[in-house]
């Protein structure tokens, strides 16, 4: 059975107007938090900050001289200084575009992997989701767990998750490229736990919450077939769709 993975990237950018020239002289504040005459970007002097936030205004010092700084909490960054640029930006790369199942068998439980990696650049996170329908032979489709399931063998499965599982032994962890200091990428609800799969199409499978660094995930496919499963070569495809929540 072969089985294809493509790829589809969409961006929702919203940009808001702006008026040159403009005079402000009021002190940015909320309920949560407060910035007291600062300056973000080169040349800024002051801190600000409350229990659940800090800012780092990106003073220019030696070694720093664009005055380059990240602020960021649970729920929002900055970036100040401006030694990179500014466009928003969204990759998203299959790296094994396909898998060959081999025979199906109701006696064992076939898997495969597709690796896949996804970044994005000053923009607030983006969703990964997965589009496109189980494998056929023309008359027959496989049976899609549309909720989350062990694999069974001898029952008619097909599903995925993007975690390392055990049972049966196939996928990995994401991982985080350099590091988790830097990239936020991780498994959606519903494929973040081993051993329990499910398919629905248009459902996301990853999602990171705020502008990421590339992460590399390895998505875990598994079919089982039933003694009632019709023979036949059994092919597929399916669309991974990357989108930027700007």
């Amino acid at each position: 059975m072969v089985f294809r993975v493509g790829l589809t990237i969409f961006g929702l950018l919203i940009i808001g107007a702006f008026v040159r020239d403009a005079q402000v002289f009021a002190q940015g504040a909320s309920n949560g938090y407060r910035i007291d005459e600062s300056f973000i970007g080169p040349g800024g002097n002051l801190e600000s900050g409350s229990t659940g936030y800090s800012l780092e205004p990106g003073q220019s010092t030696v070694g720093n001289p664009g005055g380059v700084g990240e602020s960021n909490s649970t729920n929002f960054g900055t970036q100040s200084g401006n030694t990179t640029t500014s466009d928003p930006r969204l990759v998203c790369v299959v790296n094994s575009s396909s898998i060959n199942f081999g025979a199906l068998s109701n006696s064992v439980t076939v898997f495969g992997t597709v690796n896949f990696s996804v970044l994005n650049y000053t923009a607030y996170g983006y969703n990964v989701s997965i589009l496109g329908n189980p494998p056929s032979n023309g008359g027959h489709t496989l049976n899609a767990l549309s909720s989350n399931s062990a694999s069974v063998i001898g029952t008619e499965q097909f599903g995925m998750n993007l975690k390392d599982n055990a049972t049966p032994n196939v996928g990995a962890e994401a991982v985080q490229v350099p590091s988790g200091s830097f990239s936020y990428g991780v498994a959606a609800t519903n494929y973040n736990t081993a051993d329990s799969f499910r398919f629905n199409s248009g459902e996301t499978i990853a999602t990171a919450p705020r502008s990421s660094g590339q992460t590399d995930y390895t998505a875990s496919y598994i079919v089982n077939t039933s003694v009632t499963t019709p023979g036949g070569q059994y092919t597929g495809n399916q669309t991974i769709l990357c989108t930027g929540t700007y």
